[in-house]
């Protein structure tokens, strides 16, 4: 169980992919101590150290608007990290989109102003273009093309929504795992990444630092590991 002296409560969609887990244990180290609650299709795939540190496992489907609904109530957060994804499958999918649009919805009904958002999404999503030199930038736009529209769909859900002031939507390059070292850098829109990666755990630390921030406000940002 969490610390009672601080009384935020986030609940993060998606914490057994690889970036949730990541997530969760920032969360879970955080100096702040926020309450922790995890939603989940399958609890089962939660490490169990990690479930006994949380304040509530609720198992639901993401796409579905009265589960969320119930675990925002059963939680009483007011920060939803969404971490949702599929894997590495580059095919279509509606995954992401699907599950912004629930989330969306809970955030707009009545008593539900308070609740911000923290959302993973991708460079190359919405007015981000990925810039590398030689037209790959292009070629690789065109490989992830299914996924960059579900992820177009997910930021579109939020920003077309009114809810533009309260989510926080990050960007990373391309991530890789087991290479963290706690450094990233923000960048613009239509310009060259500093570098063309980011470490998980190092997106992570920058998902949870926006959660917890004292002084949220919504934005859309690109983040790359730092040289």
């Amino acid at each position: 169980m969490t610390d009672a002296h601080n009384s935020q409560s986030i609940l993060l969609i998606g914490a057994t992919g690889r970036s949730g887990q990541k997530i969760l244990h920032q969360l879970l180290i955080n100096p702040t101590k926020p309450k922790i609650h995890v939603f989940c299709r399958n609890s089962s795939k939660l490490d169990p150290d990690y479930q006994k540190r949380c304040s509530t496992i609720i198992q639901g489907d993401a796409r579905s608007v009265t589960d969320i609904e119930r675990a925002v109530s059963v939680s009483d957060a007011d920060t939803i990290i969404v971490a949702i994804g599929n894997g590495d499958k580059l095919g279509k999918t509606d995954t992401r989109t699907a599950n912004a649009k629930a989330v969306a919805t809970v955030m707009q009904q009545p008593g539900m102003e308070h609740v911000k958002a923290v959302v993973l999404s991708s460079t190359g999503a919405g007015s981000n273009d990925i810039i590398v030199g030689f037209g790959i930038g292009k070629l690789i736009e065109y490989q992830l093309r299914h996924i960059l529209k579900d992820h177009d769909g997910q930021e579109s859900a939020f920003l077309d929504s009114g809810l533009a002031d309260r989510t926080v939507i990050i960007r990373p390059t391309s991530l890789t795992d087991g290479k963290a070292n706690g450094k990233f850098v923000e960048f613009d829109d239509k310009v060259k990444s500093p570098t063309i990666h980011i470490d998980r755990g190092d997106v992570a630390v920058y998902a949870v630092q926006q959660a917890c921030s004292s002084s949220f406000h919504g934005k859309t940002v690109n983040i790359t590991g730092e040289k």
